[in-house]
């Protein structure tokens, strides 16, 4: 069954409530996987592989940004705008019963394998679907609502993905600054991978970007107050199944 935050907040409060034993045996549970996740997404089966259950929040993508039409389930994958490659975006998250019991434990980080994240970086993941309601790819990229020190270290999840990926044989090349980016200090980064699975019957691409964009500055020149978090800091990764091909829009 799907919850919401509103439907944790019993166990929540049961949780905290418990005797010293049941809370660290609950604490002890938070380090579970989920039953269902993005990587057990088989392409070239239907869109309902995966289970209502094991989420919480079903809705439309918006190329790796937030949700946006709520959908009741995945049935209603085609509500979602087809992309150019003429694919359908389709958010999800997991079942949040666990997450919300996390926070309020402070044991987040008892809970980096569940929730909307991976690696420990949040992260927002989507599914790919074709207009047979055929999973043909996806899509997960960091989320730029996170903190500021997320944010900061968002990049470095692309180095996770090649190490996932290193079968894939990754090839990567490091993109020069245009349009104005400059550095974060010393440091910029915008590099793209991409390879193909051994099967050869899939392709990969990632993306990790670290810069400012063009009129992002770390001083406001008017009121000389410092501007947190101008800066462009992202882990992009597209795995799709050929004949498609990953989304290339450039970051500006």
């Amino acid at each position: 069954m799907r919850r919401t935050g509103a439907a944790a907040v019993w166990l929540v409060a049961t949780a905290l409530m418990a005797p010293p034993a049941a809370l660290a045996q609950a604490q002890l549970d938070l380090t579970y996987v989920p039953a269902f996740t993005i990587w057990d997404v088989k392409f070239g089966e239907p869109i309902s592989q995966i289970p209502e259950s094991a989420t919480a929040l079903i809705a439309c993508g918006t190329n790796g940004g937030p949700p946006s039409t709520p959908l009741r389930d995945f049935s209603e994958f085609a509500t979602c705008p087809a992309e150019p490659s003429g694919l359908h975006e389709v958010f999800f998250t997991y079942d949040d019963e666990q997450d919300y019991i996390a926070r309020a434990m402070e044991e987040e980080y008892r809970f980096v394998q569940g929730g909307s994240s991976i690696y420990a970086h949040p992260v927002v993941f989507t599914v790919l679907v074709d207009d047979a309601g055929l999973a043909r790819g996806i899509r997960i990229v960091t989320d730029e609502r996170a903190s500021e020190r997320d944010r900061r270290v968002a990049m470095r999840l692309a180095d996770n993905l090649k190490g996932r990926y290193r079968d894939w044989s990754p090839d990567c090349a490091d993109v020069p600054a245009t349009d104005g980016q400059l550095p974060v200090g010393q440091i910029f980064i915008h590099e793209i991978c991409t390879g193909s699975s051994p099967s050869a019957d899939a392709t990969m691409r990632i993306e990790a970007t670290y810069f400012r964009k063009k009129g992002q500055t770390s001083i406001n020149l008017e009121t000389q107050k410092v501007q947190r978090n101008y800066f462009q800091s992202a882990t992009r990764l597209e795995v799709v199944q050929k004949p498609y091909q990953p989304d290339t829009t450039p970051v500006r």
